[in-house]
């Protein structure tokens, strides 16, 4: 696949609702055309409190248990599958507007937020976005978790994950991966957890929209859910935060990931890390015009 692709936008504006994860309560997502060069930004609105958080690496500030951008006042957690969704259609260029501190969870995976943003449509613009091709071996690692790329023509990702649980460990799978790859493959793979943990968060007041709607709970030798859509799910799912995640750099990354119980920190990590070996002419080029904060006028296209 070539990666190499014309910066894109959405051609008309699309309303996206759902609940939050922690809080439980309904977030309203508007998702706005941009001008090519803008980037993906996030508008908070809530009542007379505003703030403009672009997706940049720079502003990531939390990947405990999600990947979290803020701007020192303002956080927005969760973002990683409406990114991966955006990645995964090519969109360079939108402004989110958002009036809570979390993206809403959906179904626990990208699909409803790639459908909505398909079923709007595009406009394609003149400018272009390069992919970085990786030429040398990078890693980080922590502990006994590692996140590894190597030189590729194309994009692969063997990813191994091995959690204390009969079903995943060492739950492992190498795929290729392009668009209809990523669309049918990869990101209708829903987040997953352990009961006792949900049980443990919804006793501190988090967690409180979780439900079997939207995540794969496991007990301590089984599924609570009915089925799965796939029967690695689970891992197919962290290739997702990957992709998401990876997305914050604001250009293709492309190599043979090999990651073994990686996270978002180390997602973001490596990212930091590829984005650092850029040179500065390189950068510069790519260097993203934000417009000004609620200038709706301007946003349009």
């Amino acid at each position: 696949m070539n990666f190499t692709e014309h910066r894109k936008t959405l051609k008309e504006t699309v309303r996206i609702k759902g609940i939050g994860l922690h809080s439980g309560k309904e977030v309203n997502l508007i998702g706005h055309p941009a001008p090519s060069g803008t980037g993906i930004v996030f508008e908070y609105r809530k009542g007379e409190d505003k703030a403009s958080i672009p997706v940049e690496l720079s502003n990531v500030v939390d990947t405990s248990n999600a990947t979290t951008l803020g701007d020192g006042l303002h956080r927005v957690q969760t973002v990683e599958h409406l990114m991966a969704a955006v990645f995964s259609l090519g969109i360079t260029d939108m402004i989110l507007e958002i009036d809570s501190v979390e993206v809403p969870i959906m179904d626990g995976s990208s699909l409803p937020f790639l459908e909505a943003f398909e079923n709007t449509g595009y406009t394609e613009f003149e400018e272009r976005i390069e992919p970085i091709y990786v030429k040398n071996p990078m890693w980080v690692v922590d502990g006994d978790k590692y996140l590894l790329i190597l030189n590729s023509e194309t994009w692969k990702v063997t990813y191994t994950i091995d959690f204390p649980h009969p079903l995943l460990k060492g739950q492992n799978i190498t795929i290729d991966l392009d668009r209809d790859i990523l669309k049918n493959e990869i990101l209708p793979a829903r987040t997953f957890g352990f009961l006792k943990d949900v049980e443990a968060l919804q006793a501190r007041g988090l967690a409180m929209g979780g439900s079997l709607d939207n995540a794969i709970v496991l007990t301590q030798d089984g599924y609570l859910n009915e089925s799965l859509r796939y029967e690695n799910e689970c891992v197919r799912h962290k290739i997702l935060d990957l992709v998401g995640d990876l997305s914050i750099a604001g250009r293709p990354i492309i190599g043979h990931y090999l990651a073994s119980k990686a996270g978002h920190a180390l997602d973001v990590s490596m990212a930091k890390l590829v984005m650092s070996s850029v040179t500065g002419n390189e950068l510069g080029k790519y260097k993203s015009r934000r417009i000004p904060l609620f200038n709706r006028k301007a946003a349009m296209v």
